[in-house]
């Protein structure tokens, strides 16, 4: 194994959008002791260094893999089809319509119930917009597998704010 790895080969696993992400902490768990700067002779400067870089390379993958939204990034980056998350935005009016009205509901909910629909919706959203961009991916649709990446991380934010509500209203209740 050595730093030219991609993320998916650094764990062992196919090139895929479709990922156990419960199998990755214990492969991460795995590599860390495998590649720990600690395991290395403390004598050579060269190969704690090495250790190091591997160490962090490992922990990047493993951050990028769990994550829905940076791993759908990271296949269109090994694809050459790069997107910019932070300078583009969705073009689909009715979908921002949509993610505009559940963060106005969010805003007014009052109670766990009233968040916790949101957040179902909000989940269904980005489960099917996760299918999707797996559709896109393996059909090489890339214009399609970039705008629907862009979905993908308005609902994860959603699910970020409700989640945030929801530790507002439960301090609320203390």
């Amino acid at each position: 194994m050595d730093l030219s790895s991609n993320y998916f080969e650094l764990f062992g696993l196919s090139v895929s959008y479709d990922v156990d992400v419960s199998a990755l902490q214990p492969q991460w768990r795995q590599l860390q002791q495998q590649f720990h700067p600690d395991r290395v002779d403390s004598e050579d400067p060269s190969a704690q260094r090495q250790a190091m870089q591997m160490s962090a390379q490992i922990n990047s993958a493993y951050q990028t893999l769990k994550s829905p939204v940076k791993r759908a990034a990271y296949l269109l980056t090994l694809a050459n089809e790069p997107v910019d998350l932070e300078r583009t935005t969705v073009a689909d009016t009715d979908f921002l319509m949509a993610q505009m009205e559940l963060r106005e509901q969010l805003e007014d909910a009052q109670t766990l119930a009233e968040v916790e629909v949101i957040a179902d919706e909000a989940q269904d959203w980005l489960t099917n917009l996760q299918r999707e961009f797996a559709g896109d991916y393996g059909r090489e649709e890339w214009p399609e597998a970039r705008e629907t990446l862009r979905k993908m991380q308005f609902m994860t934010r959603l699910l970020e704010e409700v989640n945030e509500r929801i530790e507002q209203i439960e301090d609320e209740a203390d």
